[in-house]
């Protein structure tokens, strides 16, 4: 009984060895980081001057662990573990971290913290696509791109040029990103040039401070005039499409969002027109710009950006880019990780470098 028992455990011990010898798996290190100077005009905290600042916002800076274990022909395990980095305080925050399974067949399930379905529309839209400073007023269609906490996302196999997704997030008291329920539905189709998307997506219990990020003095009833960093519990319900053609170096996009907004028992609806352009003029340099018509209720904004990205190599480029922003009467501009303006209009342009690995 002893030998039996022996022979059996060094059989299985065998057997387990052999699945991971033969298991093929892989850990990636990747990320892209980035540096520059930029200056931002009408700075509000120093009154109608200027506010120079070492900073990215061509990009967003990250870093980030993937992974792969091959499990058979058809089904792999993936994930990854992402954080934001910023070289010019040295910090880092949250940025995307999840685990799933990936099916040729069937598709690919995650589950963890993870961009929600409106982020996919990042490439149909011309200023964001280009520059995350240009990310249209306040972020409100959500088209920047955001994590969202506890949520499932699942991505089917292309279909003909078809592509569908479906997310879920669960809602939770002191979120950062969301204390209430997310739900989103999308449909890509790509075809030969051509490429386009159409995003649903609910997001209820978003913290926003539309002082801060809007430079509105009134919304849904409340007065940010005396308080610009009081923050809300916002739901977010946004519509939008988006459509590109690439051909011979150039890339045309645009997109339009609507997004039914509510908060504070209040409610508002915010719409958003894109349209822009960039091309390789030669093989290390490109060039682009776009325009962003946003409205929000009797609010308005008018977005301008332009840049120019030449390659050192094939990981390293320099960058100049400006972002010109015009609000309404009676508002105060506000760009993208930018303070209010001490008026309606702002402007910023930066230079620097960044660094894909």
């Amino acid at each position: 009984m002893k030998l039996v028992k022996v022979k059996f455990i060094s059989t299985t011990i065998l057997l387990l060895a052999s699945v991971s010898i033969h298991a093929q798996s892989s850990v990636t290190l990747s990320g892209l980081l980035g540096m520059g100077v930029s200056y931002t005009s009408n700075a509000s905290p120093i009154g109608s001057g200027a506010l120079w600042q070492a900073t990215n916002t061509h990009a967003v800076p990250f870093f980030a662990i993937s992974g792969k274990e091959v499990i058979d022909s058809d089904t792999s395990a993936v994930f990854r573990l992402s954080r934001y980095a910023f070289l010019n305080n040295g910090t880092d925050a949250p940025f995307e971290s999840f685990v799933g399974l990936s099916s040729a067949s069937k598709g690919t399930l995650t589950m963890g913290s993870m961009y929600d379905l409106l982020a996919d529309l990042v490439p149909f839209t011309s200023e964001r696509f280009t520059s995350l400073l240009a990310t249209h007023p306040g972020n409100l269609d959500r088209t920047v791109g955001n994590a969202l906490n506890n949520s499932f996302k699942y991505k089917s196999p292309l279909y003909g040029g078809f592509q569908f997704g479906l997310m879920y997030g669960i809602g939770q008291a002191g979120s950062t990103t969301n204390t209430g329920r997310v739900v989103g539905a999308e449909v890509a189709y790509t075809a030969g040039p051509w490429q386009s998307v159409a995003v649903w997506e609910s997001v209820n219990g978003v913290p926003y401070a539309p002082g801060l990020k809007l430079g509105v003095s009134n919304l849904y009833g409340l007065d940010f005039t005396k308080t610009p960093a009081a923050s809300v519990f916002q739901n977010q319900n946004t519509s939008t499409v988006g459509v590109a053609y690439v051909n011979d170096g150039w890339r045309v996009m645009g997109n339009y969002s609507y997004t039914r907004l509510s908060a504070a028992g209040a409610s508002a609806t915010a719409q958003s027109i894109d349209v822009g352009a960039y091309k390789y003029v030669t093989p290390r340099t490109r060039i682009g710009g776009g325009y962003t018509y946003t409205k929000l209720e009797s609010y308005k904004w008018n977005q301008f950006h332009g840049h120019i990205d030449y390659a050192l190599s094939k990981r390293t480029s320099l960058y100049l880019l400006g972002v010109f922003q015009f609000a309404g009467s009676g508002q105060f501009a506000v760009l993208r990780n930018q303070p209010p303006a001490s008026a309606s209009h702002q402007a910023v342009l930066e230079a620097g470098v960044t660094h894909f690995f």
